[in-house]
């Protein structure tokens, strides 16, 4: 009787632990070579220290029973933080470079299929994972919207199979037909978030993105202000960062000044770095070393390494021949200061031997 109850105590203290997602402390190498043994796959959680939305998916989709006992009887769990050891070689690996991404990996280390970005639940989840897996298709879906099924749940499901099998251009015009034909209260409906969070399908200028900006508060009121202001920040971080690396070789002042308008109006607390960048720009544009090496200065000293690679040298080369005698040796101060603090030996040589140039400018 005691052995029974003793028994009864350690199972029912187990059950939790198999009720959600079991991630263990293994190695990559020691995930893949357990995977083979059991006759499973390997599901990688990739994320950082800073993400938001995968602390959210942490918290609340992945203890979930439902998200366990899906992923625990195919795979291998193991989760990385892509910033530090093994992940940083991870994300370079399978070129993560969003979070949070999860990785569907078979058991030889070949890549299944990624997952990006957060889900809203538990069983869209397991939806999504089921697609990446192919155990769900599309082509079904594809005959039957073509047919004219326009039935609510099944276009949100076939907008999902399309998302998930990243068939995006279908998704777009899927989106735009579904718009079209929801009221200015629909829209802003947690139901429909997933369309506007993904940027393959709602890009930057599109009309599902100046909707969101022209009606942030609805947004906030129906699907929660954490996510808005999450998903408005990344919007804005990322259009300044390629704006500052220069990847749009048209970007000029009034595509600043319209950045910093949509800033101002969405009001997003603890995100003063977006002032900064809009700051640095507005220095750069218009060719004004002083403004720029003042903001330069405030951000570089503390910016992530991951950043630093793409984003220090841009501004310093953009005004080059605007640098007073002064303003050049605190960059090279500040180049060889960084240098040894860096763990990526490709940008610490970079920052070193960056410091022979500024002199030339």
């Amino acid at each position: 009787m005691k052995k029974f109850v003793l028994l009864f105590i350690y199972v029912f203290l187990m059950l939790p632990v198999f009720a959600q997602t079991n991630f263990q402390e293994l190695s990559l190498e020691k995930a893949l070579e357990k995977a083979k043994g059991e006759g499973k796959m390997v599901f990688i959680d990739c994320y950082t220290s800073w993400c938001g939305p995968c602390k959210i998916m942490a918290k609340e989709i992945l203890l979930l029973k439902e998200v366990g006992d899906f992923l625990n009887e195919r795979f291998v769990c193991v989760k990385y933080d892509m910033e530090k050891g093994e992940g940083a070689v991870i994300a370079k690996k399978y070129r993560v470079d969003a979070y949070p991404t999860f990785l569907l990996v078979n058991a030889d280390g070949s890549l299944i299929n990624p997952i990006v970005g957060m889900t809203p639940s538990g069983q869209e989840f397991v939806y999504k994972v089921k697609l990446a897996l192919g155990e769900i298709s599309t082509v079904k879906m594809d005959s039957l919207y073509a047919a004219g099924n326009r039935m609510s749940r099944f276009v949100l499901s076939y907008l999902k199979a399309l998302e998930a099998t990243k068939q995006y251009d279908k998704a777009k015009l899927v989106t735009t037909e579904l718009m079209e034909n929801l009221g200015d209260s629909e829209k802003s409906y947690v139901t429909y978030w997933f369309l506007y969070e993904n940027p393959n399908i709602s890009p930057v200028g599109s009309e599902n993105i100046n909707y969101l900006l022209s009606h942030v508060d609805n947004f906030r009121k129906g699907v929660g202000v954490e996510p808005v202001n999450i998903k408005l920040a990344s919007m804005f971080e990322t259009q300044l960062e390629d704006m500052i690396r220069g990847r749009n070789k048209t970007t000029d002042m009034a595509d600043v000044e319209a950045i910093e308008k949509n800033l101002e109006a969405c009001n997003l607390p603890g995100k003063d770095y977006l002032y900064d960048y809009v700051n640095l720009l507005k220095g750069m544009f218009s060719l004004d070393a002083d403004a720029t090496f003042a903001v330069f200065m405030k951000i570089f000293p503390t910016m992530e390494e991951n950043k630093l690679s793409y984003l220090y040298f841009r501004p310093i080369i953009f005004l080059k021949d605007k640098w007073s005698e002064r303003q050049k040796k605190k960059l090279i101060d500040l180049s060889l200061k960084l240098s040894p603090k860096v763990k990526n030996i490709v940008l610490r040589d970079g920052l070193k031997y960056f410091t022979e140039e500024i002199k030339k400018y």
